[in-house]
This record gives C-alpha cells, structure tokens and sequence, in this order.
C-alpha cells in the first residue's frame, strides 16, 4: 500500500443521512422547547438580524421588482472562501466508492475547477461504517468496513485537488446499544491511524459533527448527545498533532432538537454549527416548482432562524449548510440534474451568503440525480454553475435593496468580484423566474457607467429539462473529454438599465465600478 504524503488535512464528523428544514421555526420552537428563556434570546437575535437588513434598506423608497440598488458603503457579511463546498454520501464507501476513479485526471481536473472546497462523505450510511486498519476488503452486513486502502485514497485525493476534507464517523456506536454514551474505539482507531500515515497539515484541524441525530430512529436526547461532544474534545486532545475544531448538530430539520444541542454546550466549544435542507421529496417533484418564487423564499426564514439561533447560542461559532440540494432522496429524475435546478441552487447560494452563513455544502459532488457530475462522472448544468460561481464571485456579500422580500420574480444578490477583477468591482447574480424578458433599471451610478462581462446560462433549445447548459449561446464541455473549457464572456456597454432574458439565470460582472464595500 503507497504512503500518503503527509500534508492532508483529514475532518471528520458524527454522520447520518438527509432530509429538509421545516417552515414555522419560532413557533416549533415554541410548541416543543420548553426553555423561554433561551426562545427569548433566539427571537433578539432573529430580530438583530432583520433590523440589519431594513437599515441597509432604509432611506429609500420601496422599489420596482425591476429596480436594482446596491448598499455600497460596506459588505453586509463575508463568506469563507470555501463558502461553495461539496459532499460525497458515504454509501459509496460499502460499494468501493461506486465507480469514483480518484486517479482520473479528468474527476481531478473538474475538482481543481471548485478549489477552494471542503470534501464531506456522511450521509445516512455513516451509522453503519466501521473503520478497521486491519482489513482489505470492504465487508458488507448490517454495518459495513472502510478499508485503509479507501481511507488513504479519498485523502489522497483532497490533497491533489486543493480541498479539506470533512468525513462521517458512526454515532450509533453506543454501550450499551442504543441509549448508552457514545463508544468512541472505533474513533480512536481512525484518529492512531491517521496520525501514524500523518494525515494531517501542521496547521489542520479535525472537525466533528452529527450528522441528522434528530432522524435517528433511536431518539438520542439532545442534550446527551452533546455530551459525546465533550468525550470527543477530550479524544482529539489526545492527538497532539491534529487540529481540534468541532461542529455539529447537523440536523435534518426538528429546530428544537438543534436549539436544545448547541445551547447545552459551553459557549467557544464549537468552531461551526450545521444544519441541512432541502425543498421537498424527489419522487413527487415537480417541473413549476424549481422556479416557484414562494418554494425559493422559504429558505429566507429558516436560514434566518438557525443563523440568529447561532448567533445567540454559540456566538463564536460560524454557521454552515452542511448538506443540501434541490430534492431529498437522491434528487428529482429529469429535474434535479437538469438546467431547471439552478434556480433552486444560485438562489439558495444568494439567500445564505446574505444571511451570513459561511460555508454551503452541495449534496453531491457525485451520484444521484442531485449531483454535480452523473453516474458517468459528467459534469451537469449545476456543476457548470458552481465552475462560474468560483471563478467571479468573492466573499465580501454587497447588500441587494429588498433582496430578502418575499415573492421577488427578478432576484437579484451581489457580491465583490473575484480577481483578477480589480478592486472595486462588483458581481450580480440574477435570476429571472418569469416567461418574458425583464428589464431592470441599475439606481446606483456606478452600475450604469460600467462596461460588464456577462456570463449567461441558458438550457439547448429552451429546454429547461437538458442535461447540457450554453453559455452565452455555447455549449460547455470538457475539452479533449478532460480539460475545463476557457469560460468566455460577452461584453456590454454601459447603460442605465440590463436586459434580464426570461426563465434563465446568470452572472454580470461590473468591472469599473469602484464601490467602497469592494476596496
């Protein structure tokens, strides 16, 4: 077996599967949270966080749907430069990896395109994964075994393509089974292990999380799994030479369960907070829905939840998405891995940056009908987005007026561009959720006297089911079946208003403006 080279940086978290955030949050809170207190502190910080947003809104009159005025003054939140991350289901791990070839010079070529990135393998699989260094062949029974071979590959892997990884231990390891404390052997194991190969950066940190403990078919309190948190800061301690960060709970949606795990911990514990979401079930989606204005504004409230329950709780803590897409269950067949599905991903991207959460991770990287790249490991519509994302958009998030209202038609979220754009420059994400062409009017004088590249997204033939995506009326492939293609702009003059195509999204980089928020 090769040596792995011993600057990797290896993250694990507490692991489970996937489903959706629910609607109602204050209320669920209320209904099933006994602690009024601590529902009081959420609901200041919620309150903080809207007045914020009407401030960046105040002074002006409440404009058009096609009108566009940025804040300049200063961003209102900064994401981290791995804010667009990506996630493997840790299934894939019983089945070998399902065919996912590490080595592949094109699998390394479109994971280089997303860098920087963090890689998660959880999922629900993870409570049945077993780490043995002893072993080379992945058993398969009720639980199943991660090899050290497939350990060493997936770090090898994250090394080459410039990501960090984040990777799901089995919770459910309990003594006694199933309401005991967490047997943590099994962790240890893999932590000697890593520590021994030395996959880790001097500089690295181990990250921890459960994953969806509030689906658990074996209801685990709250409040005693976050004790397994403190047995694994005391597991971590032990390793000298690895990082120590931890994250957690990564619910599915129970609110209360999220408000109750992080508020029983000491504040500075955690180094990141996670939950997931999803708009609805694969089986039963539908084609309207993936541009419904009102199934993409109900993002807006939960994230403003679970941001101001951080925000109150654990207050050092940075807030993650630690795993989401368009539909649950491995997606949508001819939706999720469609042109149609970028609606639902540029806005969520939009609405989180906004509220200020700091990483979003992408249910998957590969496999499902919800990933990036299909069974054969070609890149789908959403992968192409997430290209173009990396290239322009930076972490400084510039304040859209009326950019979290409900029932926007023309959505529309800004960011400083990335370089090598110049300092001051700015990018606009927009989607156009309507049938006809809109025309919006640019309010800031900035916007209006600059030259743009525009980036435009648009599906074959109008199609909104293709597989294939243009950019501004190109087709985007692999060059040689292996090489990212040169994402070319078109360009257009300055002018007061911007042509917004119907049904379709984008980027627009304003390359002259000299905005304050971007210098």
């Amino acid at each position: 077996m090769a040596v792995v080279p011993s600057s990797f940086l290896s993250l694990l978290v507490l692991c489970g599967g996937l489903c959706y955030a629910a609607a109602s949050p204050l209320n669920q809170i209320q209904e099933s949270y006994p602690d009024s207190a601590v529902v009081t502190r959420v609901r200041q910080a919620e309150t903080r966080i809207e007045q914020q947003l009407q401030r960046k809104s105040s002074g002006t009159k409440k404009l058009a749907l096609d009108q566009i005025l940025l804040d300049v003054v200063a961003p209102i939140s900064e994401v981290d430069p791995q804010f667009l991350s990506v996630t493997i289901d840790s299934g894939d791990i019983s089945r070998n990896w399902s065919g996912i070839t590490f080595t592949a010079q094109r699998i390394i070529n479109m994971a280089r395109g997303l860098a920087p990135a963090m890689l998660r393998v959880g999922g629900t699989s993870g409570d049945y994964l077993i780490f043995n260094s002893s072993t080379a062949e992945t058993v398969q029974q009720s639980n199943f075994t991660m090899t050290p071979q497939q350990w060493d590959e997936v770090n090898k892997f994250v090394e080459t393509v410039g990501w960090d990884f984040v990777f799901g231990l089995n919770a459910l390891l309990r003594t006694p089974y199933p309401n005991g404390s967490w047997d943590s052997d099994n962790a240890r194991m893999l932590l000697s292990y890593s520590t021994s190969r030395k996959l880790y950066r001097p500089v690295g940190a181990w990250k921890w999380c459960a994953t969806e403990p509030d689906m658990w078919g074996t209801a685990i309190p709250a409040e005693d799994h976050a004790k397994d948190f403190l047995t694994l800061r005391d597991l971590v301690a032990e390793e000298k030479t690895l990082g120590k960060m931890l994250i957690g709970p990564d619910v599915a949606y129970k609110m209360d369960y999220f408000t109750e795990f992080i508020q029983s911990l000491p504040q500075g514990l955690l180094s990141a907070t996670t939950y997931h979401q999803y708009y609805g079930n694969g089986s039963t989606a539908k084609l309207p829905q993936c541009y419904d204005v009102n199934l993409l504004d109900s993002l807006i409230h939960v994230a403003v939840y679970f941001q101001a329950s951080t925000e109150a709780l654990q207050p050092q803590a940075d807030l993650w998405l630690g795993e989401t897409s368009s539909f649950y269950g491995s997606g949508a067949p001819n939706l999720s891995n469609t042109y149609v599905a970028g609606f639902l991903w540029l806005d969520k991207l939009g609405i989180a940056a906004v509220v200020g959460h700091k990483r979003v991770f992408r249910h998957d990287f590969i496999g499902g009908y919800f990933a990036l790249l299909d069974a054969n490991q070609n890149p789908l519509p959403d992968y192409w987005l997430s290209l173009l994302y990396k290239k322009l958009v930076g972490t400084k998030v510039v304040y859209v007026n009326g950019s979290l209202e409900y029932g926007r038609y023309l959505r529309v979220y800004a960011h400083c561009a990335k370089a090598p754009y110049p300092a001051g420059s700015v990018v606009l994400l927009l989607l156009n959720t309507n049938f006809t062409t809109a025309t919006a009017e640019l309010l800031n004088e900035d916007l209006a006297s600059s030259y743009r590249d525009v980036f435009w997204l648009s599906p074959p033939a109008g199609d909104l089911t293709s597989t294939s995506v243009l950019l501004n009326g190109v087709l985007l492939e692999l060059v040689d079946n292996r090489d990212l293609p040169h994402l070319v702009p078109a360009e257009d003059s300055p002018g007061s208003s911007l042509s917004v195509p119907s049904i379709s999204f984008g980027f627009v980089v304003f390359r002259d403006t000299k905005i304050p928020a971007c210098t």
